[in-house]
């Protein structure tokens, strides 16, 4: 059944460009082909920089257009998750971010490649490689969705998405802690937001091709430039082709993304963007532990069906945003962000319980599953934006409202044995495929529609040394589902609260700045299908440090947080489709990063964190104390690129604790791991560089991530990527 949220005339790419929020100025966005260098260390080291003097977060070195207070006012603060755009040495709060520059520097295609280097951000269950899933500061948000995702300060992981490609990206945002009071579903441990490239007013053009390891190819193409005095335009092109080290999994994935952005006068700008994506990738559950062992079998081993073949993952995506300069300091900001999306596909997977591995751990039973999801999801906001100035205090205010909207069709067939007659066995040390696969009947059906409606403020107040920010986001929400199976039951949930926000930084030299950071948050529990859930409520707190030393050199922050969640969904050990809630968790810790940043000479980053992350309390007796699944109490990592002339040369190391490695309050854990790095640049000409990239250096054997014991992905061996880039001009 097709899924239509009633707003058929959005899809009308030159209508719905007409809608939109994260204005538009192209110019602002020039990635420079210089040596990588960190957006946060370069906005750190220009601190005192007025908030209007053509500065954006890469630094001195950025370009601006003709009018570069409404330039850097519409899109930077725009799109960021900040809601504003205060200096990061100034901000109160902590926060990461990755530009362009960082993501040459790593030569990132997808977001795990970035997100080590976040700090405090740890990998979670991915579905098979089909979703990006992380836990932020130890809380890891919905289990299918992880925490919040934005795309321009919009979310973007409602339904089924596949992994965010780099080729887009303009930089990655990590905002540690409360955010829920400017952007909506609040995650305490923070919200990670990816701002999209866009058009140049001046033409650009680059290409990337790569060959690597486990016969994958990529190529890319990003082409850029005016069209006319006021139209400018953007086209992005992906596609790549592998295998794995893991037997019988390969996978392919075509992306074009196209932007068009219009400034008709100095005062009014327009952007529309706008991308598709295919990825087809065989659904891969990993390994299975053995008496404890995360790493008893082989790490190629495939204990699904080869011919089962790959999900396919459909999603079209477009946003549109027009931003209108008034007068006076105040702006109008109006915008859209529209999704459609589906995930079809056969998968083969060990089961839980007694359906699952069989006595002596050597067999186990498999269920077989046919996914039909499908969705769409339309969120309209409107901001008024003002930057008054009065009796000497300095306020960057933002008003708002918005409507998200949300359609899921979910249907699941699957064939599953029991736990007295397990069905499709396999050996698991000596697996041989091809045995009759049943089709899967079906066993969940049920459609979904979520709303929401929300009105915030937010206003970031500058007096001398001190920046105070206030806000906070009152927000109503419904879910309706139809379990299609049981009758078309009715399930209702409906909530609503008040999320507020409080932080102070003051800067107490040219080199140091304190602050504390307040908030709470409020998030729907989507119901199973087969009952509804109370709303999931958390606080946060944080005091931290930032520090700018050597002349902005050496940029970095610390900080020691505490927060707790209310009413989380937990799965069942038997069923992971059958939730229950748990009555509280509790994460505090501490994390400390620096970045060195000489331009052309050395760029060198680093983090570490640690968790104490728990359940505090439940009305299972035996899951209170129990740690949370995939994450470490000890998480840190260093990458280092020097250039030499033409040369760059650099490498990196990753370490991860022990983790627990199921929900479940098993005693089931993870190994701890360290893997390392290096990579090796020349450039060929100003234009042309060549590049070797060797990952997991000493070949470890390493756990990345598990959702129990049956289903445990493990990390790729030692593999190497040779890439060579192009950039006119």
């Amino acid at each position: 059944m097709p899924l239509d949220t009633g707003r058929t005339w959005l899809r009308t790419p030159l209508v719905f460009a007409l809608l939109s929020t994260a204005a538009m100025p192209l110019a602002a966005q020039t990635t420079s082909p210089a040596s990588a260098q960190d957006a946060a260390s370069q906005l750190d080291r220009n601190g005192d920089q007025d908030r209007k003097g053509g500065q954006d977060d890469r630094g001195a070195g950025a370009k601006t257009a003709a009018h570069p207070d409404i330039v850097v006012t519409a899109r930077q603060a725009s799109a960021s998750i900040l809601g504003s755009d205060t200096a990061l040495q100034l901000y109160p709060q902590s926060i990461r971010i990755f530009d362009g520059q960082a993501l040459d520097a790593l030569n990132a295609t997808r977001m795990n490649d970035v997100l080590d280097l976040a700090g405090g951000v740890t990998r979670q269950n991915d579905f098979g490689g089909l979703w990006d899933k992380y836990a932020i500061r130890g809380f890891a948000g919905d289990e299918n969705a992880g925490p919040d995702i934005l795309i321009n300060r919009f979310g973007s992981n409602l339904g089924y998405n596949a992994p965010i490609d780099s080729a887009t990206i303009e930089r990655v945002e990590v905002l540690k802690g409360a955010s829920a009071a400017l952007s909506g579903r609040g995650e305490p441990g923070g919200s990670i937001n990816i701002v999209t490239k866009a058009p140049l007013d001046h033409v650009q053009a680059a290409t990337q091709f790569s060959l690597g390891s486990f016969n994958r190819v990529r190529a890319t193409a990003d082409v850029t430039g005016p069209i006319t005095n006021t139209l400018a335009a953007r086209l992005i092109g992906v596609a790549e082709r592998h295998d794995s080290f893991r037997d019988f999994v390969d996978g392919e994935r075509v992306l074009i993304a196209p932007s068009l952005s219009w400034t008709p006068s100095p005062t009014v700008r327009a952007l529309y963007q706008a991308q598709y994506m295919r990825n087809d990738n065989v659904l891969d559950r990993g390994v299975v532990g053995i008496n404890g062992d995360a790493r008893a079998l082989d790490r190629s081993t495939f204990l699904g069906e080869p011919a089962d073949g790959a999900i396919t993952q459909k999603i079209f995506w477009q946003q549109g945003s027009l931003f209108a300069d008034l007068g006076g300091g105040i702006g109008l900001e109006v915008g859209g962000s529209h999704r459609d999306g589906s995930l079809r596909g056969l998968g083969t997977m060990v089961d839980f319980g007694g359906r699952g591995v069989q006595p002596g751990g050597q067999v186990a039973g498999r269920d077989r599953r046919r996914h039909n999801f499908a969705w769409n999801d339309l969120s309209l906001r409107a901001e008024l934006t003002a930057t008054p100035y009065w009796l000497g205090i300095e306020h960057d205010l933002r008003i708002g409202v918005d409507r998200v909207r949300h359609a899921l069709d979910f249907r699941l067939g699957r064939a599953r044995g029991t736990p007295a007659n397990p069905i499709l066995l396999i050996d698991l040390f000596d697996p041989v495929y091809g045995q009759p696969l049943p089709e899967p009947p079906i066993a969940l059906s049920r459609t979904a529609s979520f709303r929401s409606e929300s009105i915030y403020a937010q206003d970031v107040i500058r007096a001398g040394a001190f920046t105070l920010l206030l806000g906070a986001r009152w927000n109503s929400f419904r879910e309706d589902v139809d379990n299609r199976l049981t009758g078309n039951d009715a399930l209702d949930t409906r909530d609503s609260g008040v999320t507020p926000r409080a932080a102070l930084s003051w800067r107490a030299s040219d080199n140091l700045t304190l602050y504390t950071s307040w908030g709470r948050s409020l998030r729907q529990n989507p119901s199973d299908g087969f009952a509804t859930f109370s709303a999931e409520r958390s606080r946060s707190a944080e005091v931290g440090l930032k520090f700018s030393l050597l002349d902005g050199a050496l940029t970095g922050q610390g900080a020691l947080f505490d927060m707790e969640k209310r009413n989380v969904l937990n799965p069942n050990a038997a069923d992971p489709f059958v939730k229950t809630q748990i009555g509280r968790q509790r994460s505090r810790g501490a994390e400390v990063s620096a970045t060195w940043s000489m331009p052309g000479s050395l760029y060198a980053t680093g983090t570490y964190t640690y968790i104490d992350a728990e359940i505090r309390n439940d009305a299972n007796a035996a899951l209170i104390g129990s740690p949370l699944s995939n994450v470490p109490a000890h998480a840190g990592s260093l990458f280092v690129l020097k250039q030499l002339g033409p040369w760059g040369i650099g490498g990196g190391v990753t370490h991860v604790g022990s983790r627990a490695g199921d929900p479940f309050g098993t005693d089931y854990r993870l190994p701890a791991y360290t893997v390392a790095r290096a990579n090796l640049s020349y450039d060929i000409a100003p234009e042309v560089t060549i590049r070797a990239d060797l990952d997991n250096l000493f070949d470890t054997y390493y756990i990345s991530s598990s959702y129990a014991n049956v289903w445990t992905t493990p990390g790729a061996p030692r593999n190497f990527r040779i890439t060579l880039s192009t950039r006119f001009p």
